[in-house]
């Protein structure tokens, strides 16, 4: 074969495998916005990851990553795939309108004003833009240039309700409440059903004691929009406060419908019931209450009066005695419970009572003629000023009442999803079928080690380690038992060791893994095994070697031994990356959140695309209070595919949501 055809060969081979290429990408990306089309997110991020990793200078697929993730609450990750896109075509309008909404998330509303700027530039019809550019010029404080952009609106969109809305806001941030009522009558002629509009009224109402005029407003907004249930929370005080206590109670009931655990409503609609005598029922509604926050004062204090009236002593005693504890000086409470002692006739504990109270009378007469140590009265004063409002009703927060903007924000899957790290890395048998997310780590040894593999089980390094099927364990243990005098003396051990974790005989799955540790002294897979056993079977979390009880010395010495391990298994395997995971997992089981990050740290360095090790890292972070590195890490998990960080994600935005 001649050189010319050589090349020209080569040439054409080299243009079917770049055609290839192109192709699979071009497929991989529309599978992605496939995925997105049916709402499967984390499918949609898989594909596009893929994507980038084949051709990272294609804007797109950050762009649709971008959104897969915003989608999913993400907005820190979505913002840097959106600017990662911008740098590669800064032409692409549609970039700056998403990141200008994570922006707007994330509450950098300069950076999203900008964005929103520059769509404009290109796009100056667009409503939308031209709306959130307000939105954030108002957090900004520039009513002067918002308001100019909502006349804007209205001069060309004169429908569209919010922009009214958002006047009336701007009106309110400048104290001209007047104005915003004006701008609500004007949209009212426009659009008599605008639900906002009458709510903003009768909050308005409501505000200014006006309570006639408050029912009157907020019922329309009932009747627009009947499943809000903050409106009914409102008519309520509004209905209380003109003494229609029953149709007061049918909207704290209606409230309590539509969100069973609504403080409000159980502690006023308790306050009603005591106030028309039905004590009992009341008792319900503080109880309820302490069961959510055992540490409310004012319900503990309302429902010890009432189970003091109905005549359950006992009860009252015990709540008294609650409230006794927070504050020592409450006078009140110890002559309380002296009479309620009588009533049960501990007569000593009631004279116990009596005695601090006449005590504390005589201090208090001392305290008076010495007006300059009134601040030895601090605990007292703190008690009196606490206790004196426990009959008052409760409102919404007064900072909610005229916010007619709405909430900003998506919602979340699930806020109270468990911080709780993944575990470590070990061997294990699994079924194929089971499809739960795990991480798999293909460890050269492993090849070694598949004498136990069927077409249904097979050997893995993970981390979710085998639960529960004592059967299969069983075959399993069988399997190795026929073949175990055929293999060397460290593997035999070694499977044995995690054929006897599967059947939950720890001590014999420790004992197999050190005897795997002495036949193989080269090997860091028996070192890292048995860490991982004896961290099992150490329970206790955050033990501390200078604090541990007599009753965690066992643990702890499982804890150290298992420190022990890893560290020799770093002598032999400085570079490996699961054991830095698996020791920082250790620290933070020890409660060392430091040296658990900086271990997550390390396993990151090692392997960029171990997600476990940035989840675990965002919560050693989140536990260390450096929230924003936490998302962080959490929005890098979530993109390597560990859909729990989504949750605690959210989690995370809550908490920086608040003011």
């Amino acid at each position: 074969m001649t050189l010319r055809l050589k090349m020209f060969l080569f040439a054409v081979v080299a243009h079917i495998v770049a055609a290839t290429a192109q192709l699979n990408v071009d497929m991989t990306i529309m599978l992605g916005r496939n995925a997105l089309g049916m709402d499967d997110y984390l499918s949609a991020i898989h594909y596009f990851n893929q994507a980038i990793a084949a051709k990272p200078f294609l804007s797109k697929p950050y762009f649709y990553r971008a959104y897969a993730k915003f989608t999913l609450e993400d907005y820190s990750g979505a913002n840097d795939d959106c600017t990662a896109s911008i740098n590669l075509n800064p032409y692409m309008a549609e970039v700056y309108s998403l990141r200008g909404l994570c922006r707007i998330n994330l509450k950098d509303y300069a950076g999203a004003e900008q964005d929103y700027t520059r769509v404009l530039q290109e796009m100056p019809d667009d409503q939308g833009c031209i709306y959130n550019r307000a939105l954030c010029r108002l957090q900004l404080k520039d009513y002067a240039r918002a308001d100019s952009d909502l006349t804007n609106i209205l001069n060309r969109w004169p429908g569209l309700s919010r922009a009214y809305l958002v006047k009336a806001q701007i009106r309110l941030e400048e104290k001209d409440t007047l104005g915003a009522l004006a701008w609500m009558d004007t949209l009212l002629v426009k659009k008599p059903r605008e639900q906002a509009a009458w709510s903003f009224k009768g909050y308005y109402a409501l505000q200014h004691e006006d309570y006639a005029a408050a029912d009157s407003f907020l019922t329309r907004a009932i009747e627009l929009r009947p499943d809000d249930h903050e409106y009914y929370v409102a008519r309520a005080q509004a209905r209380q406060s003109l003494d229609r206590f029953n149709e007061a109670l049918a909207d704290y009931d209606k409230t309590l419908q539509l969100v069973p655990e609504h403080f409000v409503a159980h502690y006023n609609r308790g306050l009603l019931r005591s106030l028309i005598g039905d004590y009992n029922r009341a008792i319900e509604d503080f109880t309820f209450i302490l069961k959510k926050e055992p540490d409310n004062t004012l319900a503990r204090y309302n429902r010890a009066e009432l189970r003091e009236r109905v005549g359950q002593s006992r009860g009252a005693i015990a709540d008294y005695t609650e409230l006794i504890k927070a504050y020592p000086n409450f006078v009140y409470g110890y002559m309380a419970r002296a009479n309620c002692r009588r009533k049960i006739g501990d007569k000593d504990g009631a004279a116990k009572d009596e005695t601090v109270v006449a005590r504390s009378t005589l201090d208090l007469a001392y305290q008076q003629n010495k007006p300059k140590q009134r601040d030895i009265r601090h605990v007292r004063k703190r008690s009196e000023h606490a206790l004196e409002q426990y009959r008052q009703f409760v409102e919404e927060d007064s900072g909610k009442v005229l916010d007619i903007l709405g909430d900003l924000y998506g919602k979340v899957q699930n806020r109270k999803a468990e911080q709780e790290p993944l575990p470590m890395f070990e061997l294990t048998m699994q079924n194929r079928s089971k499809r739960k997310h795990a991480a798999t780590a293909f460890l050269p040894e492993l090849k070694d080690l598949q004498i136990l593999d069927t077409p249904e089980r097979h050997l893995v390094f993970s981390t979710v380690a085998e639960i529960g099927n004592i059967d299969e364990a069983r075959q399993d243990e069988s399997r190795l038992a026929a073949a175990r005098t055929a293999l060397a003396p460290a593997a035999g051990a070694l499977l044995a060791s995690v054929v006897q974790a599967s059947l939950y005989n720890y001590e014999a799955a420790i004992a197999e893994a050190e005897a795997a540790a002495k036949a193989d002294t080269l090997s860091r897979l028996p070192l890292m095994q048995l860490a991982a056993l004896l961290a099992r079977q150490t329970p206790a979390d955050g033990i501390a070697a200078d604090k541990a009880p007599a009753s965690s010395e066992a643990a702890l010495t499982r804890s150290n031994k298992a420190l022990q391990l890893l560290d020799k298994a770093l002598a032999l395997s400085p570079g490996d990356a699961y054991i830095y995971y698996n020791r920082g997992c250790l620290y933070m089981q020890r409660g060392d959140i430091k040296a658990a990050a900086e271990d997550f740290t390390r396993a990151v360095e090692k392997d960029p695309r171990l997600a476990e090790a940035y989840f675990n890292r965002g919560i050693a972070r989140l536990r260390s209070g450096d929230t924003s590195a936490a998302m962080r890490d959490f929005s890098k998990a979530g993109e390597l595919g560990i859909y729990q960080a989504y949750n605690l994600l959210k989690q995370c935005m809550q908490t920086i949501d608040k003011p």
